[in-house]
């Protein structure tokens, strides 16, 4: 993000791919998102309606669904994240080592956050044939497992590959010696 707190788009054709693809996956994180509200209320509303001795009670299984929709919506953010430097950095020592050297410590960031995507994706890959092999549902609505996991596969290989693309935005961004957005803000 810029320092206004306007949201960069990415430049050239594949930066532009990678921008809209990762903007679908977050505003589909969004969606879940809002399902994970609507849902709450309705359960909460139905607690409220059960002591009052009205027709309706909580919704079941309302935890099952809320915690796969939980975890599928954080994998669908974390492109969109990578992908406008929204993770956490620590620039305590940025004033001080200059432009260069902070392209240089945003390039060995984005490689060691790529490191860490392609970990997640393959853990998260090996639970999803666990889950699938194993047939394991959630106990009310009995929901199998791999659902969950085959949906958040999705958010994860896309995290992946946006995070390698990064490393790639970096290493062009270090041989032209600046920044296609602001990284870091002064």
């Amino acid at each position: 993000m810029s320092e206004t707190g306007d949201i960069t788009r990415e430049s050239g054709r594949l930066g532009r791919i990678v921008d809209r693809f990762a903007s679908v996956l977050a505003f589909a994180g969004g969606l879940v998102l809002l399902f994970i509200v609507v849902l709450t209320c309705l359960s909460i509303a139905g607690r409220s309606l059960l002591t009052l001795d009205v027709c309706c009670g909580p919704v079941p299984g309302d935890v099952e669904m809320i915690e796969i929709a939980s975890a599928i919506a954080v994998f669908l953010f974390l492109p969109f994240c990578q992908l406008k430097r929204g993770h956490v950095t620590v620039d305590i020592f940025a004033g001080l080592m200059g432009p260069r050297g902070v392209l240089v410590t945003d390039l060995v960031g984005n490689v060691l956050m790529s490191a860490a995507a392609i970990v997640i994706l393959w853990r998260l890959e090996l639970g999803f044939e666990d889950k699938l092999r194993s047939g394991e549902t959630t106990f009310i609505l009995a929901i199998p497992l791999w659902w969950g996991y085959a949906a958040s596969l999705v958010g994860a290989a896309a995290f992946a590959l946006v995070s390698l693309y990064t490393v790639l935005r970096s290493v062009r961004e270090l041989s032209t010696g600046k920044a296609s957005a602001a990284p870091h803000s002064s």
